[in-house]
């Protein structure tokens, strides 16, 4: 019988938590269940095993930065709606910087329920780049343009490969601002 208050989405809160605490590397049952207060044996009321719960930790990852990013881009069009997601999605690196990363093991991830989510991701960039074209091929290499522009500055931020010099924050713009110019010629 399952304890009293326990339940999935407590089970995966708290090992968002401890992954944004410890690190995901470092994530194992034992240690959620003793954050839990319980045996290791009364998570399999509520997960499978630790696949199925870095499964769930990336769902609600990508389901955070995409209510971030829908909330960032409203009422907001093309290149306002471009800046709005790359500040939106810096910050979500930086504030949960552990669940970032476990969106990055969805690649190798054969969840539908992951699939899903990550459309909902997409979906919001391919929004705002069908402002610029309607050719699908085209909306689907610049959502990879700029994806790719997003996550390898998160990464050398993160890294600390950027000095104080000039603002982070400045650098992402000017950058976003020239994929903007670059789409704007399309």
């Amino acid at each position: 019988m399952p304890r009293q208050g326990l339940n999935t989405e407590t089970v995966v809160k708290t090992a968002a938590l401890l992954v944004e605490e410890n690190g995901y590397e470092s994530l194992t049952l034992h240690k959620l269940a003793s954050k839990l207060n319980v045996k290791p044996a009364s998570l399999y009321t509520h997960i499978k095993g630790i696949d199925e719960l870095y499964v769930s930790l990336a769902n609600l990852a990508l389901n955070q930065l995409s209510v971030m990013m829908l909330d960032a881009t409203k009422g907001k069009k093309r290149g306002d709606a471009l800046r709005a997601v790359s500040v939106t999605y810096c910050n979500y690196v930086r504030q949960s910087p552990e669940m970032y990363q476990m969106i990055m093991k969805i690649p190798h991830s054969n969840s539908e329920e992951l699939v899903k989510a990550g459309r909902m991701v997409k979906s919001v960039l391919f929004e705002i780049l069908s402002q610029y074209t309607e050719d699908k091929a085209k909306i689907i290499f610049y959502s990879r343009y700029y994806h790719s522009i997003l996550h390898g500055f998160v990464s050398l931020d993160r890294a600390g490969f950027f000095n104080d010099t000039i603002s982070t924050d400045a650098s992402l713009l000017n950058i976003v601002d020239n994929f903007i110019e670059q789409l704007e010629r399309i």
